[in-house]
């Protein structure tokens, strides 16, 4: 091998080398540059010392090499970067926002003052809810207008008559003051 060859093939080497290091440090593409200009000396020591044949392989080469070890880098890079984890994240669904669908036409109490966001409190369940813009205080009666992408909106209501009026879907409790709480007896 002549020595010229042996040179451009240790410069284009380096530039490898240097692609990788690009891959597990990330400089900002500083070593991308460095990659490309060992690259471009490679083949010009080839262009000027070697004949057409040469040349034409290691234009070639590099043609082809270059573009294969970008989409690998850009493999392993979405692989170890955080955006995989972030869309993996989004592709599933988030426990605590399963049946919110359930709530819409329900009746809470809200536990915090609504400006316009706070906590509603519907069947003992504590939800993040906001109002259709106006101010509440805490301990209103609301009704729950709209449940979905993750979102409750709520609308002030008058306090209910009886403890039973509230959901009629759900199960009828007795009010408080059908309990007897003395312990006593």
């Amino acid at each position: 091998m002549e020595a010229y060859l042996t040179v451009a093939l240790v410069l284009i080497v380096i530039g490898v080398v240097l692609l990788v290091a690009e891959i597990l440090l990330p400089t900002g593409g500083v070593l991308v540059v460095g990659a490309l200009l060992f690259f471009a000396a490679g083949v010009g020591t080839i262009l000027v010392y070697g004949d057409t044949t040469e040349a034409a392989v290691a234009v070639a080469g590099l043609a082809v090499g270059l573009p294969a070890a970008g989409f690998v880098a850009v493999a392993a890079w979405r692989r170890m970067s955080i955006g995989a984890a972030l869309d993996a994240a989004t592709a599933t669904t988030v426990p605590q926002l399963a049946g919110l669908g359930a709530l819409k036409g329900r009746v809470g109490k809200t536990v915090s003052p609504m400006r316009p966001s706070g906590t509603v409190e519907f069947d003992g369940r504590r939800v993040d809810a906001m109002t259709e813009g106006m101010m509440l205080d805490a301990g209103v009666w609301v009704r729950c207008v709209d449940a979905r992408a993750g979102k409750v909106v709520v609308r002030q209501m008058d306090p209910p008559a009886d403890v039973a009026d509230i959901n009629p879907d759900g199960p009828a409790r007795a009010p408080l003051g059908d309990i007897d709480l003395d312990l006593n007896s």
